[in-house]
């Protein structure tokens, strides 16, 4: 049983109620909030997370209101949790983490980031990778996370391996995003 904790009754581990603050004493993971709209906004001008992520194209201050807004209904309702991945001393926002679309009878759930320009090169996503796959695969209920990332982005696949995913032999994916078809490595994590 992830973590050790107690099951739940319908027989998975309970959704913690407050979304947890995870740090490493050189990041901090903690729930996307309001007042991240503006850091989200302007990271998600810059074209790498335009081209590499899911978000609309152009990226308005709308749709980082939007995003914010959700994070925590999508919380409640155990499906996803968002963090915001920030600089353990101080407080500066680096980017999103989220472990998503949680199904809590099969403990799956997929994994996703992006990485604010001013954030990359230090080892923070790396960092947040790590501290977050560790919540989700004991305090989380979840016992496989699975991640894609386009084999055009080396810099993505060096997270996740650096933070103990292992690349899926043989299932790459060729899917469409934004008009293109790219292909994508397939990442897993399991928990033990």
């Amino acid at each position: 049983m992830p973590g050790g904790g107690l099951l739940g009754h319908d027989g998975v581990v309970p959704w913690p109620v407050e979304q947890p603050v995870l740090s490493d004493r050189v990041v901090s993971l903690r729930a996307v909030r309001d007042f991240d709209a503006g850091p989200i906004y302007e990271a998600c001008q810059d074209p790498d997370i335009q081209h590499f992520t899911q978000v609309p194209v152009p990226y308005t201050r709308s749709d980082a209101a939007s995003f914010t807004s959700l994070c925590s209904q999508w919380w409640a309702e155990r499906m996803t949790a968002n963090f915001a991945v920030c600089r353990a001393a101080g407080g500066a926002f680096l980017g999103v983490l989220g472990v998503i679309g949680v199904d809590h009878r099969t403990q799956a759930a997929g994994f996703g980031y992006w990485t604010a320009p001013w954030g990359r090169g230090q080892g923070a996503t790396t960092r947040a990778a790590r501290l977050a796959s560790r919540w989700a695969l004991t305090e989380g209920g979840v016992t496989t996370l699975t991640a894609e990332a386009e084999l055009a982005n080396p810099a993505s696949m060096q997270v996740l391996a650096n933070a103990g995913f292992a690349r899926v032999a043989g299932e790459d994916l060729t899917m469409e995003l934004k008009g293109t078809l790219r292909i994508f490595s397939v990442w897993r994590m399991t928990a033990g």
